[in-house]
């Protein structure tokens, strides 16, 4: 939220609701730089601590790129004659801005947390510009605004200078800006993203601080590497694989290593080896907790000297490492983070506490412990773990919770044959005890119960839960996910938990704005009194976008996707090329919302490490002059193939078209910003090839399909056309898999993102094999029947 005088340019937190006057140089405006040469000093107070004159740091890092000067650091008694001074800080920190205070040219005083000024003044006859806040994040980021508002773009994964400027004029600022949400950040899951190292991590935090946001929230599922704890005089196992470090998600349980890839193997260390470095050597269940004790605290160490909050997280109550369950226990679905017990089960509380209670003592330092609550629903009726309502431990659990009944919304017939409502009060019940109990342990540390997808608990734990108690749910998907269930819940963290990157298909630069304006992810959250945004983020490459439309929505929650592209596209590649990107990021917009936002059909997931450009082909006994065959079903799968095939051809022609103004806009973008261009290109024209793929093997399957109904009807001439009308595109579909893989290994050499992309695609290539193999033997079984019955 922004204040005071004068507009800015469209840039960086003040660039949503255009903030500042920026343009060229003119004779009156003060000058950073001059032909390369400083003319101004950034000042930090006489007794600045090592964050300011880090910061100040920055500054001067950041010039130096952008124009070649590299600016003196001098502290306030200590000042030039003669050069305009960027006073770094509020009026504790530094005695030149308690000073401009002092004589009314700029106020400090009411300003919130992280909120920060940006002004010009005259100070007894000084250009001055002030750059700071009440608190050491604020002063943070204002050094960062002011960079971004002199044309440095800070995004996700990178920093980028479009134009270098010898010549940099200091624009005239006057601005009062102030975090619309108290808490902003990205939630990380580390058993999906477990490639990353802590240098990767380090690198990630550096930018969370430069899109000024100030929470990670660190998850992993029970069973994860993070918590050694016991329970029952047995210590937990860990459920993750050994051969990726023991920090990979379990499930689906397929292939922990790089060892059978077949296109880009370059791009993978020699024993296929893909988790984290510092895991690498790591041999037994012992090194893994004492490595990841170790790798988890730098992480926070690090996160802290960056004003950034760690919220750590456990998933999901009530699955329980399998080697905990009493012999008595009843078992349900099995999962990630275990394997699920009764909510009502004993064992179940007494787990997690132990659990919790020791990711506690393991990691004082972090600054929120959650406990992931009950299970996401399948088909909107009944959660995952798959316990039935009328277990008798869970209507012994839900006996004194009775009264929290009606504060959950109505449940569709089908749910509450299912009982839904009985074992939503299983959820809010568990999550309640277990709250206490931990409370009973550690009094005085901050805890947060979040929820996936199942909104409609939270009125029923605001009730039951003390108010300290922070809740989240996460959105954009199925469920419970609309923001109106956040209404009613005052004097309470509440924070959403928005989908940076959907699961269902990450293959792409996948981009939300379009769908976090229409689920009003940012305007939902002032609306409805949220404290937070934390976005989960399943990649970091190709997720720069909606990253960055949740971190600037935290500080001004009036931004919408078609104004937020035509700003974000001016910055980053320059006003002659903004017109005709714009368009072509409208029209990937549009893409993503026929694909689906909800689940983007399920193409390519970084969640289960699954890709659908596989091929599968009906299983026939072909040596039988006539098969068994269901005609109904065959005109179905026909039908559905057909379909398949034209939806699939129609996103390749509408993502063409995008391409295709990516490519004209390229001559127009600033050297500088080129190469993010061409990595837009990239996946773009990735996605194409993805697309005809997916279309070819559709239209290999209706061709075998088809081929099986003449054979049936004793028609093997049209049988055999379409068996050779099969084999063609399972041919094309085959070449265009491996095509989309060599697409991706130029950016799989130098980016973890992208390598992590190209094993899960890899994974694919040999049902394309098989098809084709299996497809040869029936044309040749085909060949041999018409041999057989020639007259």
């Amino acid at each position: 939220m922004v204040s005071g005088g004068r507009q800015l340019n469209g840039v960086g937190v003040l660039g949503a609701i255009a903030l500042c006057v920026a343009g060229r140089a003119t004779a009156e405006e003060p000058m950073l730089a001059k032909g390369g040469r400083a003319e101004a000093v950034v000042v930090v107070g006489r007794e600045a601590g090592d964050f300011h004159r880090w910061v100040a740091g920055e500054l001067q890092r950041y010039v130096k790129q952008l124009s070649g000067a590299e600016l003196p650091i001098v502290t306030s008694d200590k000042l030039p004659a003669q050069r305009l001074l960027i006073v770094l800080g509020g009026p504790q920190s530094n005695p030149l801005a308690a000073a401009a205070e002092e004589k009314q040219l700029v106020k400090f005083a009411g300003l919130r947390p992280d909120g920060f000024v940006l002004k010009r003044i005259d100070l007894d006859g000084v250009p001055v510009l002030l750059a700071g806040g009440n608190d050491e994040a604020a002063t943070m980021y204002a050094a960062y605004e002011l960079l971004e508002q002199l044309g440095i773009v800070f995004q996700l994964t990178n920093d980028i200078i479009p134009q270098r400027k010898p010549d940099l004029a200091l624009p005239a600022l006057d601005a009062r800006i102030e975090p619309a949400l108290k808490h902003r950040g990205m939630h990380y899951c580390h058993g999906i993203r477990f490639y990353m190292g802590l240098d990767d991590f380090r690198r990630e935090i550096d930018q969370l601080a430069k899109l000024k946001m100030n929470v990670l929230q660190f998850y992993w599922g029970m069973g994860g590497p993070w918590a050694e704890f016991s329970y029952g005089g047995k210590k937990a196992d860990i459920l993750y694989p050994k051969e990726s470090g023991y920090c990979c998600w379990t499930w689906p349980s397929s292939g922990w290593t790089a060892t059978n890839v077949t296109v880009g193997r370059e791009c993978f260390p020699q024993d296929g080896y893909l988790g984290p470095p510092e895991f690498a050597e790591v041999q037994t269940q012992e090194e893994a907790y004492r490595t990841a004790r170790e790798f988890l605290r730098e992480i926070i160490r690090y996160a802290h000297s960056r004003k950034v909050q760690v919220w750590l997280t456990m998933g999901e109550v009530p699955y329980v490492p399998p080697n905990l369950v009493p012999p008595a226990s009843k078992r349900g679905h099995n999962f990630y983070c275990g394997v699920a017990l009764s909510p009502g089960d004993p064992a179940v509380l007494d787990i997690w506490e132990a659990a919790v209670c020791r990711m506690i003592e393991n990691y004082p330092e972090a600054d929120r412990y959650w406990v992931v609550s009950g299970s996401e629903l399948l088909g909107g009726t009944r959660p995952v773990h798959g316990m039935a309502a009328t277990d008798p431990q869970i209507q012994a659990l839900i006996r004194d919770y009775q009264r929290l009944r009606p504060l959950l919304p109505q449940k569709p017939q089908a749910a509450v044959d299912l009982g839904l409502p009985d074992l939503d009060l299983a959820d809010i019940a568990t999550a309640d005890k277990l709250v206490r109990r931990i409370r009973a342990r550690s009094s005085n540390v901050d805890l947060g119960v979040a929820l996936i997808f199942r909104g409609g608990q939270l009125r029923a734990l605001d009730a039951a839960l003390p108010k300290d108690v922070a809740l989240m749910n996460m959105v954009n998907f199925t469920g419970e996910t609309a923001m109106d269930y956040f209404d009613g819940l005052p004097g309470r963290e509440l924070i959403v938990w928005p989908r940076i990157t959907d699961d269902g298909c990450e293959l792409n630069i996948q981009l939300n704005a379009m769908m976090y304006d229409q689920e009003e992810t940012i305007a939902g959250s002032v609306r409805y009194g949220l404290t937070g945004v934390l976005g989960q983020l399943n990649k970091a490459r190709g997720a720069e976008q909606s990253a960055q439309f949740i971190a600037e929505g935290a500080w001004t929650p009036s931004i919408r996707c078609q104004s937020f592209y035509a700003r974000y596209l001016r910055r980053l590649y320059g006003q002659d090329a903004q017109e005709v990107l714009l368009k072509a990021f409208l029209l990937l917009e549009e893409n993503e919302k026929a694909l689906g936002w909800h689940g983007r059909r399920g193409i390519f997931s970084t969640y289960a490490r699954s890709c659908k450009m596989n091929v599968s082909l009906r299983d026939i006994d072909y040596k039988q002059e006539k098969p068994s065959l269901d005609r109904a079903e065959l005109d179905k799968a026909i039908s559905t193939a057909d379909a398949q095939r034209k939806f699939w051809d129609g996103r390749a022609a509408h993502c063409g078209q995008a391409l295709e103004l990516l490519r004209q806009a390229r001559s127009k973008v600033p050297a500088g910003s080129r190469d993010e261009l061409d990595y837009v290109l990239y996946k773009t024209e990735n996605f194409v090839t993805v697309f005809q793929e997916l279309a070819a093997a559709q239209e290999a399957k209706a061709a075998f399909e088809r081929a099986l109904l003449h054979s049936s009807d004793g028609n093997p001439g049209e049988a055999g056309k379409q068996l050779e009308l099969c084999r063609t595109a399972l041919d094309r579909a085959g070449q265009l898999v491996r095509q989309a893989a060599e697409q991706i290994v130029p950016y799989a050499r130098i980016d973890p993102t992208e390598r992590h992309i190209l094993w899960i695609l890899n994974k694919s290539i040999p049902s394309h094999d098989a098809a084709r193999d299996y497809v040869a033997k029936v044309v040749a079984m085909h060949d041999e029947k018409c041999r057989r019955n020639k007259p």
